[in-house]
């Protein structure tokens, strides 16, 4: 059953628009066209909040840079004390063969067969460069063992924190993909009462209304209350606001340009 409703459009130079308004029975009651377009607004300003929210979760689903960046730095840990335990062993190794040839060298040094004091001066100095270059190792391996200690370390606390971000990560996925799921819902939802909402609302009002929206920042329509525009503040002649009362005449403000209805 549908019952057509008489509207118009008044502006600041008091022009109207005459037209026809179809409205049909939603949710069990007869609206008014006001209601009507209060309802649509409110859909809409809800639609535009849920969509943005389900636009943030989903890149939060699909994004896993942070798990990511963790593993990757356990990785590099875990590189980098491979890279230094091989260093220490080259160390180690150099070490010790240097180690042996200076107790060679020694054993010539003092053992009594060389009398030539060249060739004593000449073991003497390999003895004091193979002392320097042991010191030099040393230094060197006490430095790579501190460095070994320190990244095992670090890795043991790094892989006990990244099992635990994990864990974390994965309550956190687990969470946005049922939030993800019931604003997906919601949103099919409002999209099919935005649409049964918009099929009752004259094409002249609705590109008024769709209009306002993208200039107004999403509020198209503004509350009246003891004859004052209550967004702009701008006073509405009496006569405005008895039409504005039966809800099927479309009202714009002089002030904000917005639709007016009732508060």
């Amino acid at each position: 059953m549908l019952t057509y409703y008489p509207y118009a459009i008044l502006g600041s130079s008091e022009r109207a628009i005459t037209g026809v308004f179809t409205h049909h029975l939603l949710e069990g009651a007869r609206m008014s066209l006001l209601q009507t377009l209060r309802k649509l607004q409110d859909t809409d300003q809800e639609w535009d909040e849920k969509a943005g929210v389900y636009k943030s979760v989903r890149e939060r689903l699909a994004n896993q840079s942070e798990l990511d960046n963790k593993r990757r730095t356990l990785h590099q840990q875990q590189e980098e004390l491979t890279s230094v335990r091989t260093r220490l062993r080259n160390t180690e190794l150099e070490y010790g063969s240097l180690e042996e040839k200076t107790e060679d060298v020694k054993e010539e040094l003092y053992g009594g067969r060389v009398t030539s004091s060249k060739e004593l001066s000449s073991l003497q100095d390999e003895l004091a460069y193979l002392q320097r270059r042991l010191s030099e190792l040393e230094d060197r391996i006490l430095e790579g063992m501190t460095t070994v200690d320190e990244l095992e370390q670090a890795i043991a606390s790094g892989r006990e924190a990244l099992e635990t971000f994990e864990e974390q990560w994965r309550d956190e996925q687990e969470s946005l993909r049922a939030r993800y799921k019931a604003l997906r819902a919601r949103l099919e939802t409002l999209k099919e009462k935005r649409e049964m909402l918009r099929a009752q609302v004259d094409p002249g009002v609705l590109s008024l209304y769709d209009e306002l929206r993208k200039k107004k920042k999403g509020v198209a329509l503004a509350p009246v209350s003891d004859g004052v525009c209550q967004i702009c503040r701008v006073r509405v002649p009496s006569h405005k606001v008895q039409a504005i009362r039966s809800g099927e005449r479309v009202i714009v403000c002089d002030g904000c340009g917005r639709i007016l209805y009732s508060a």
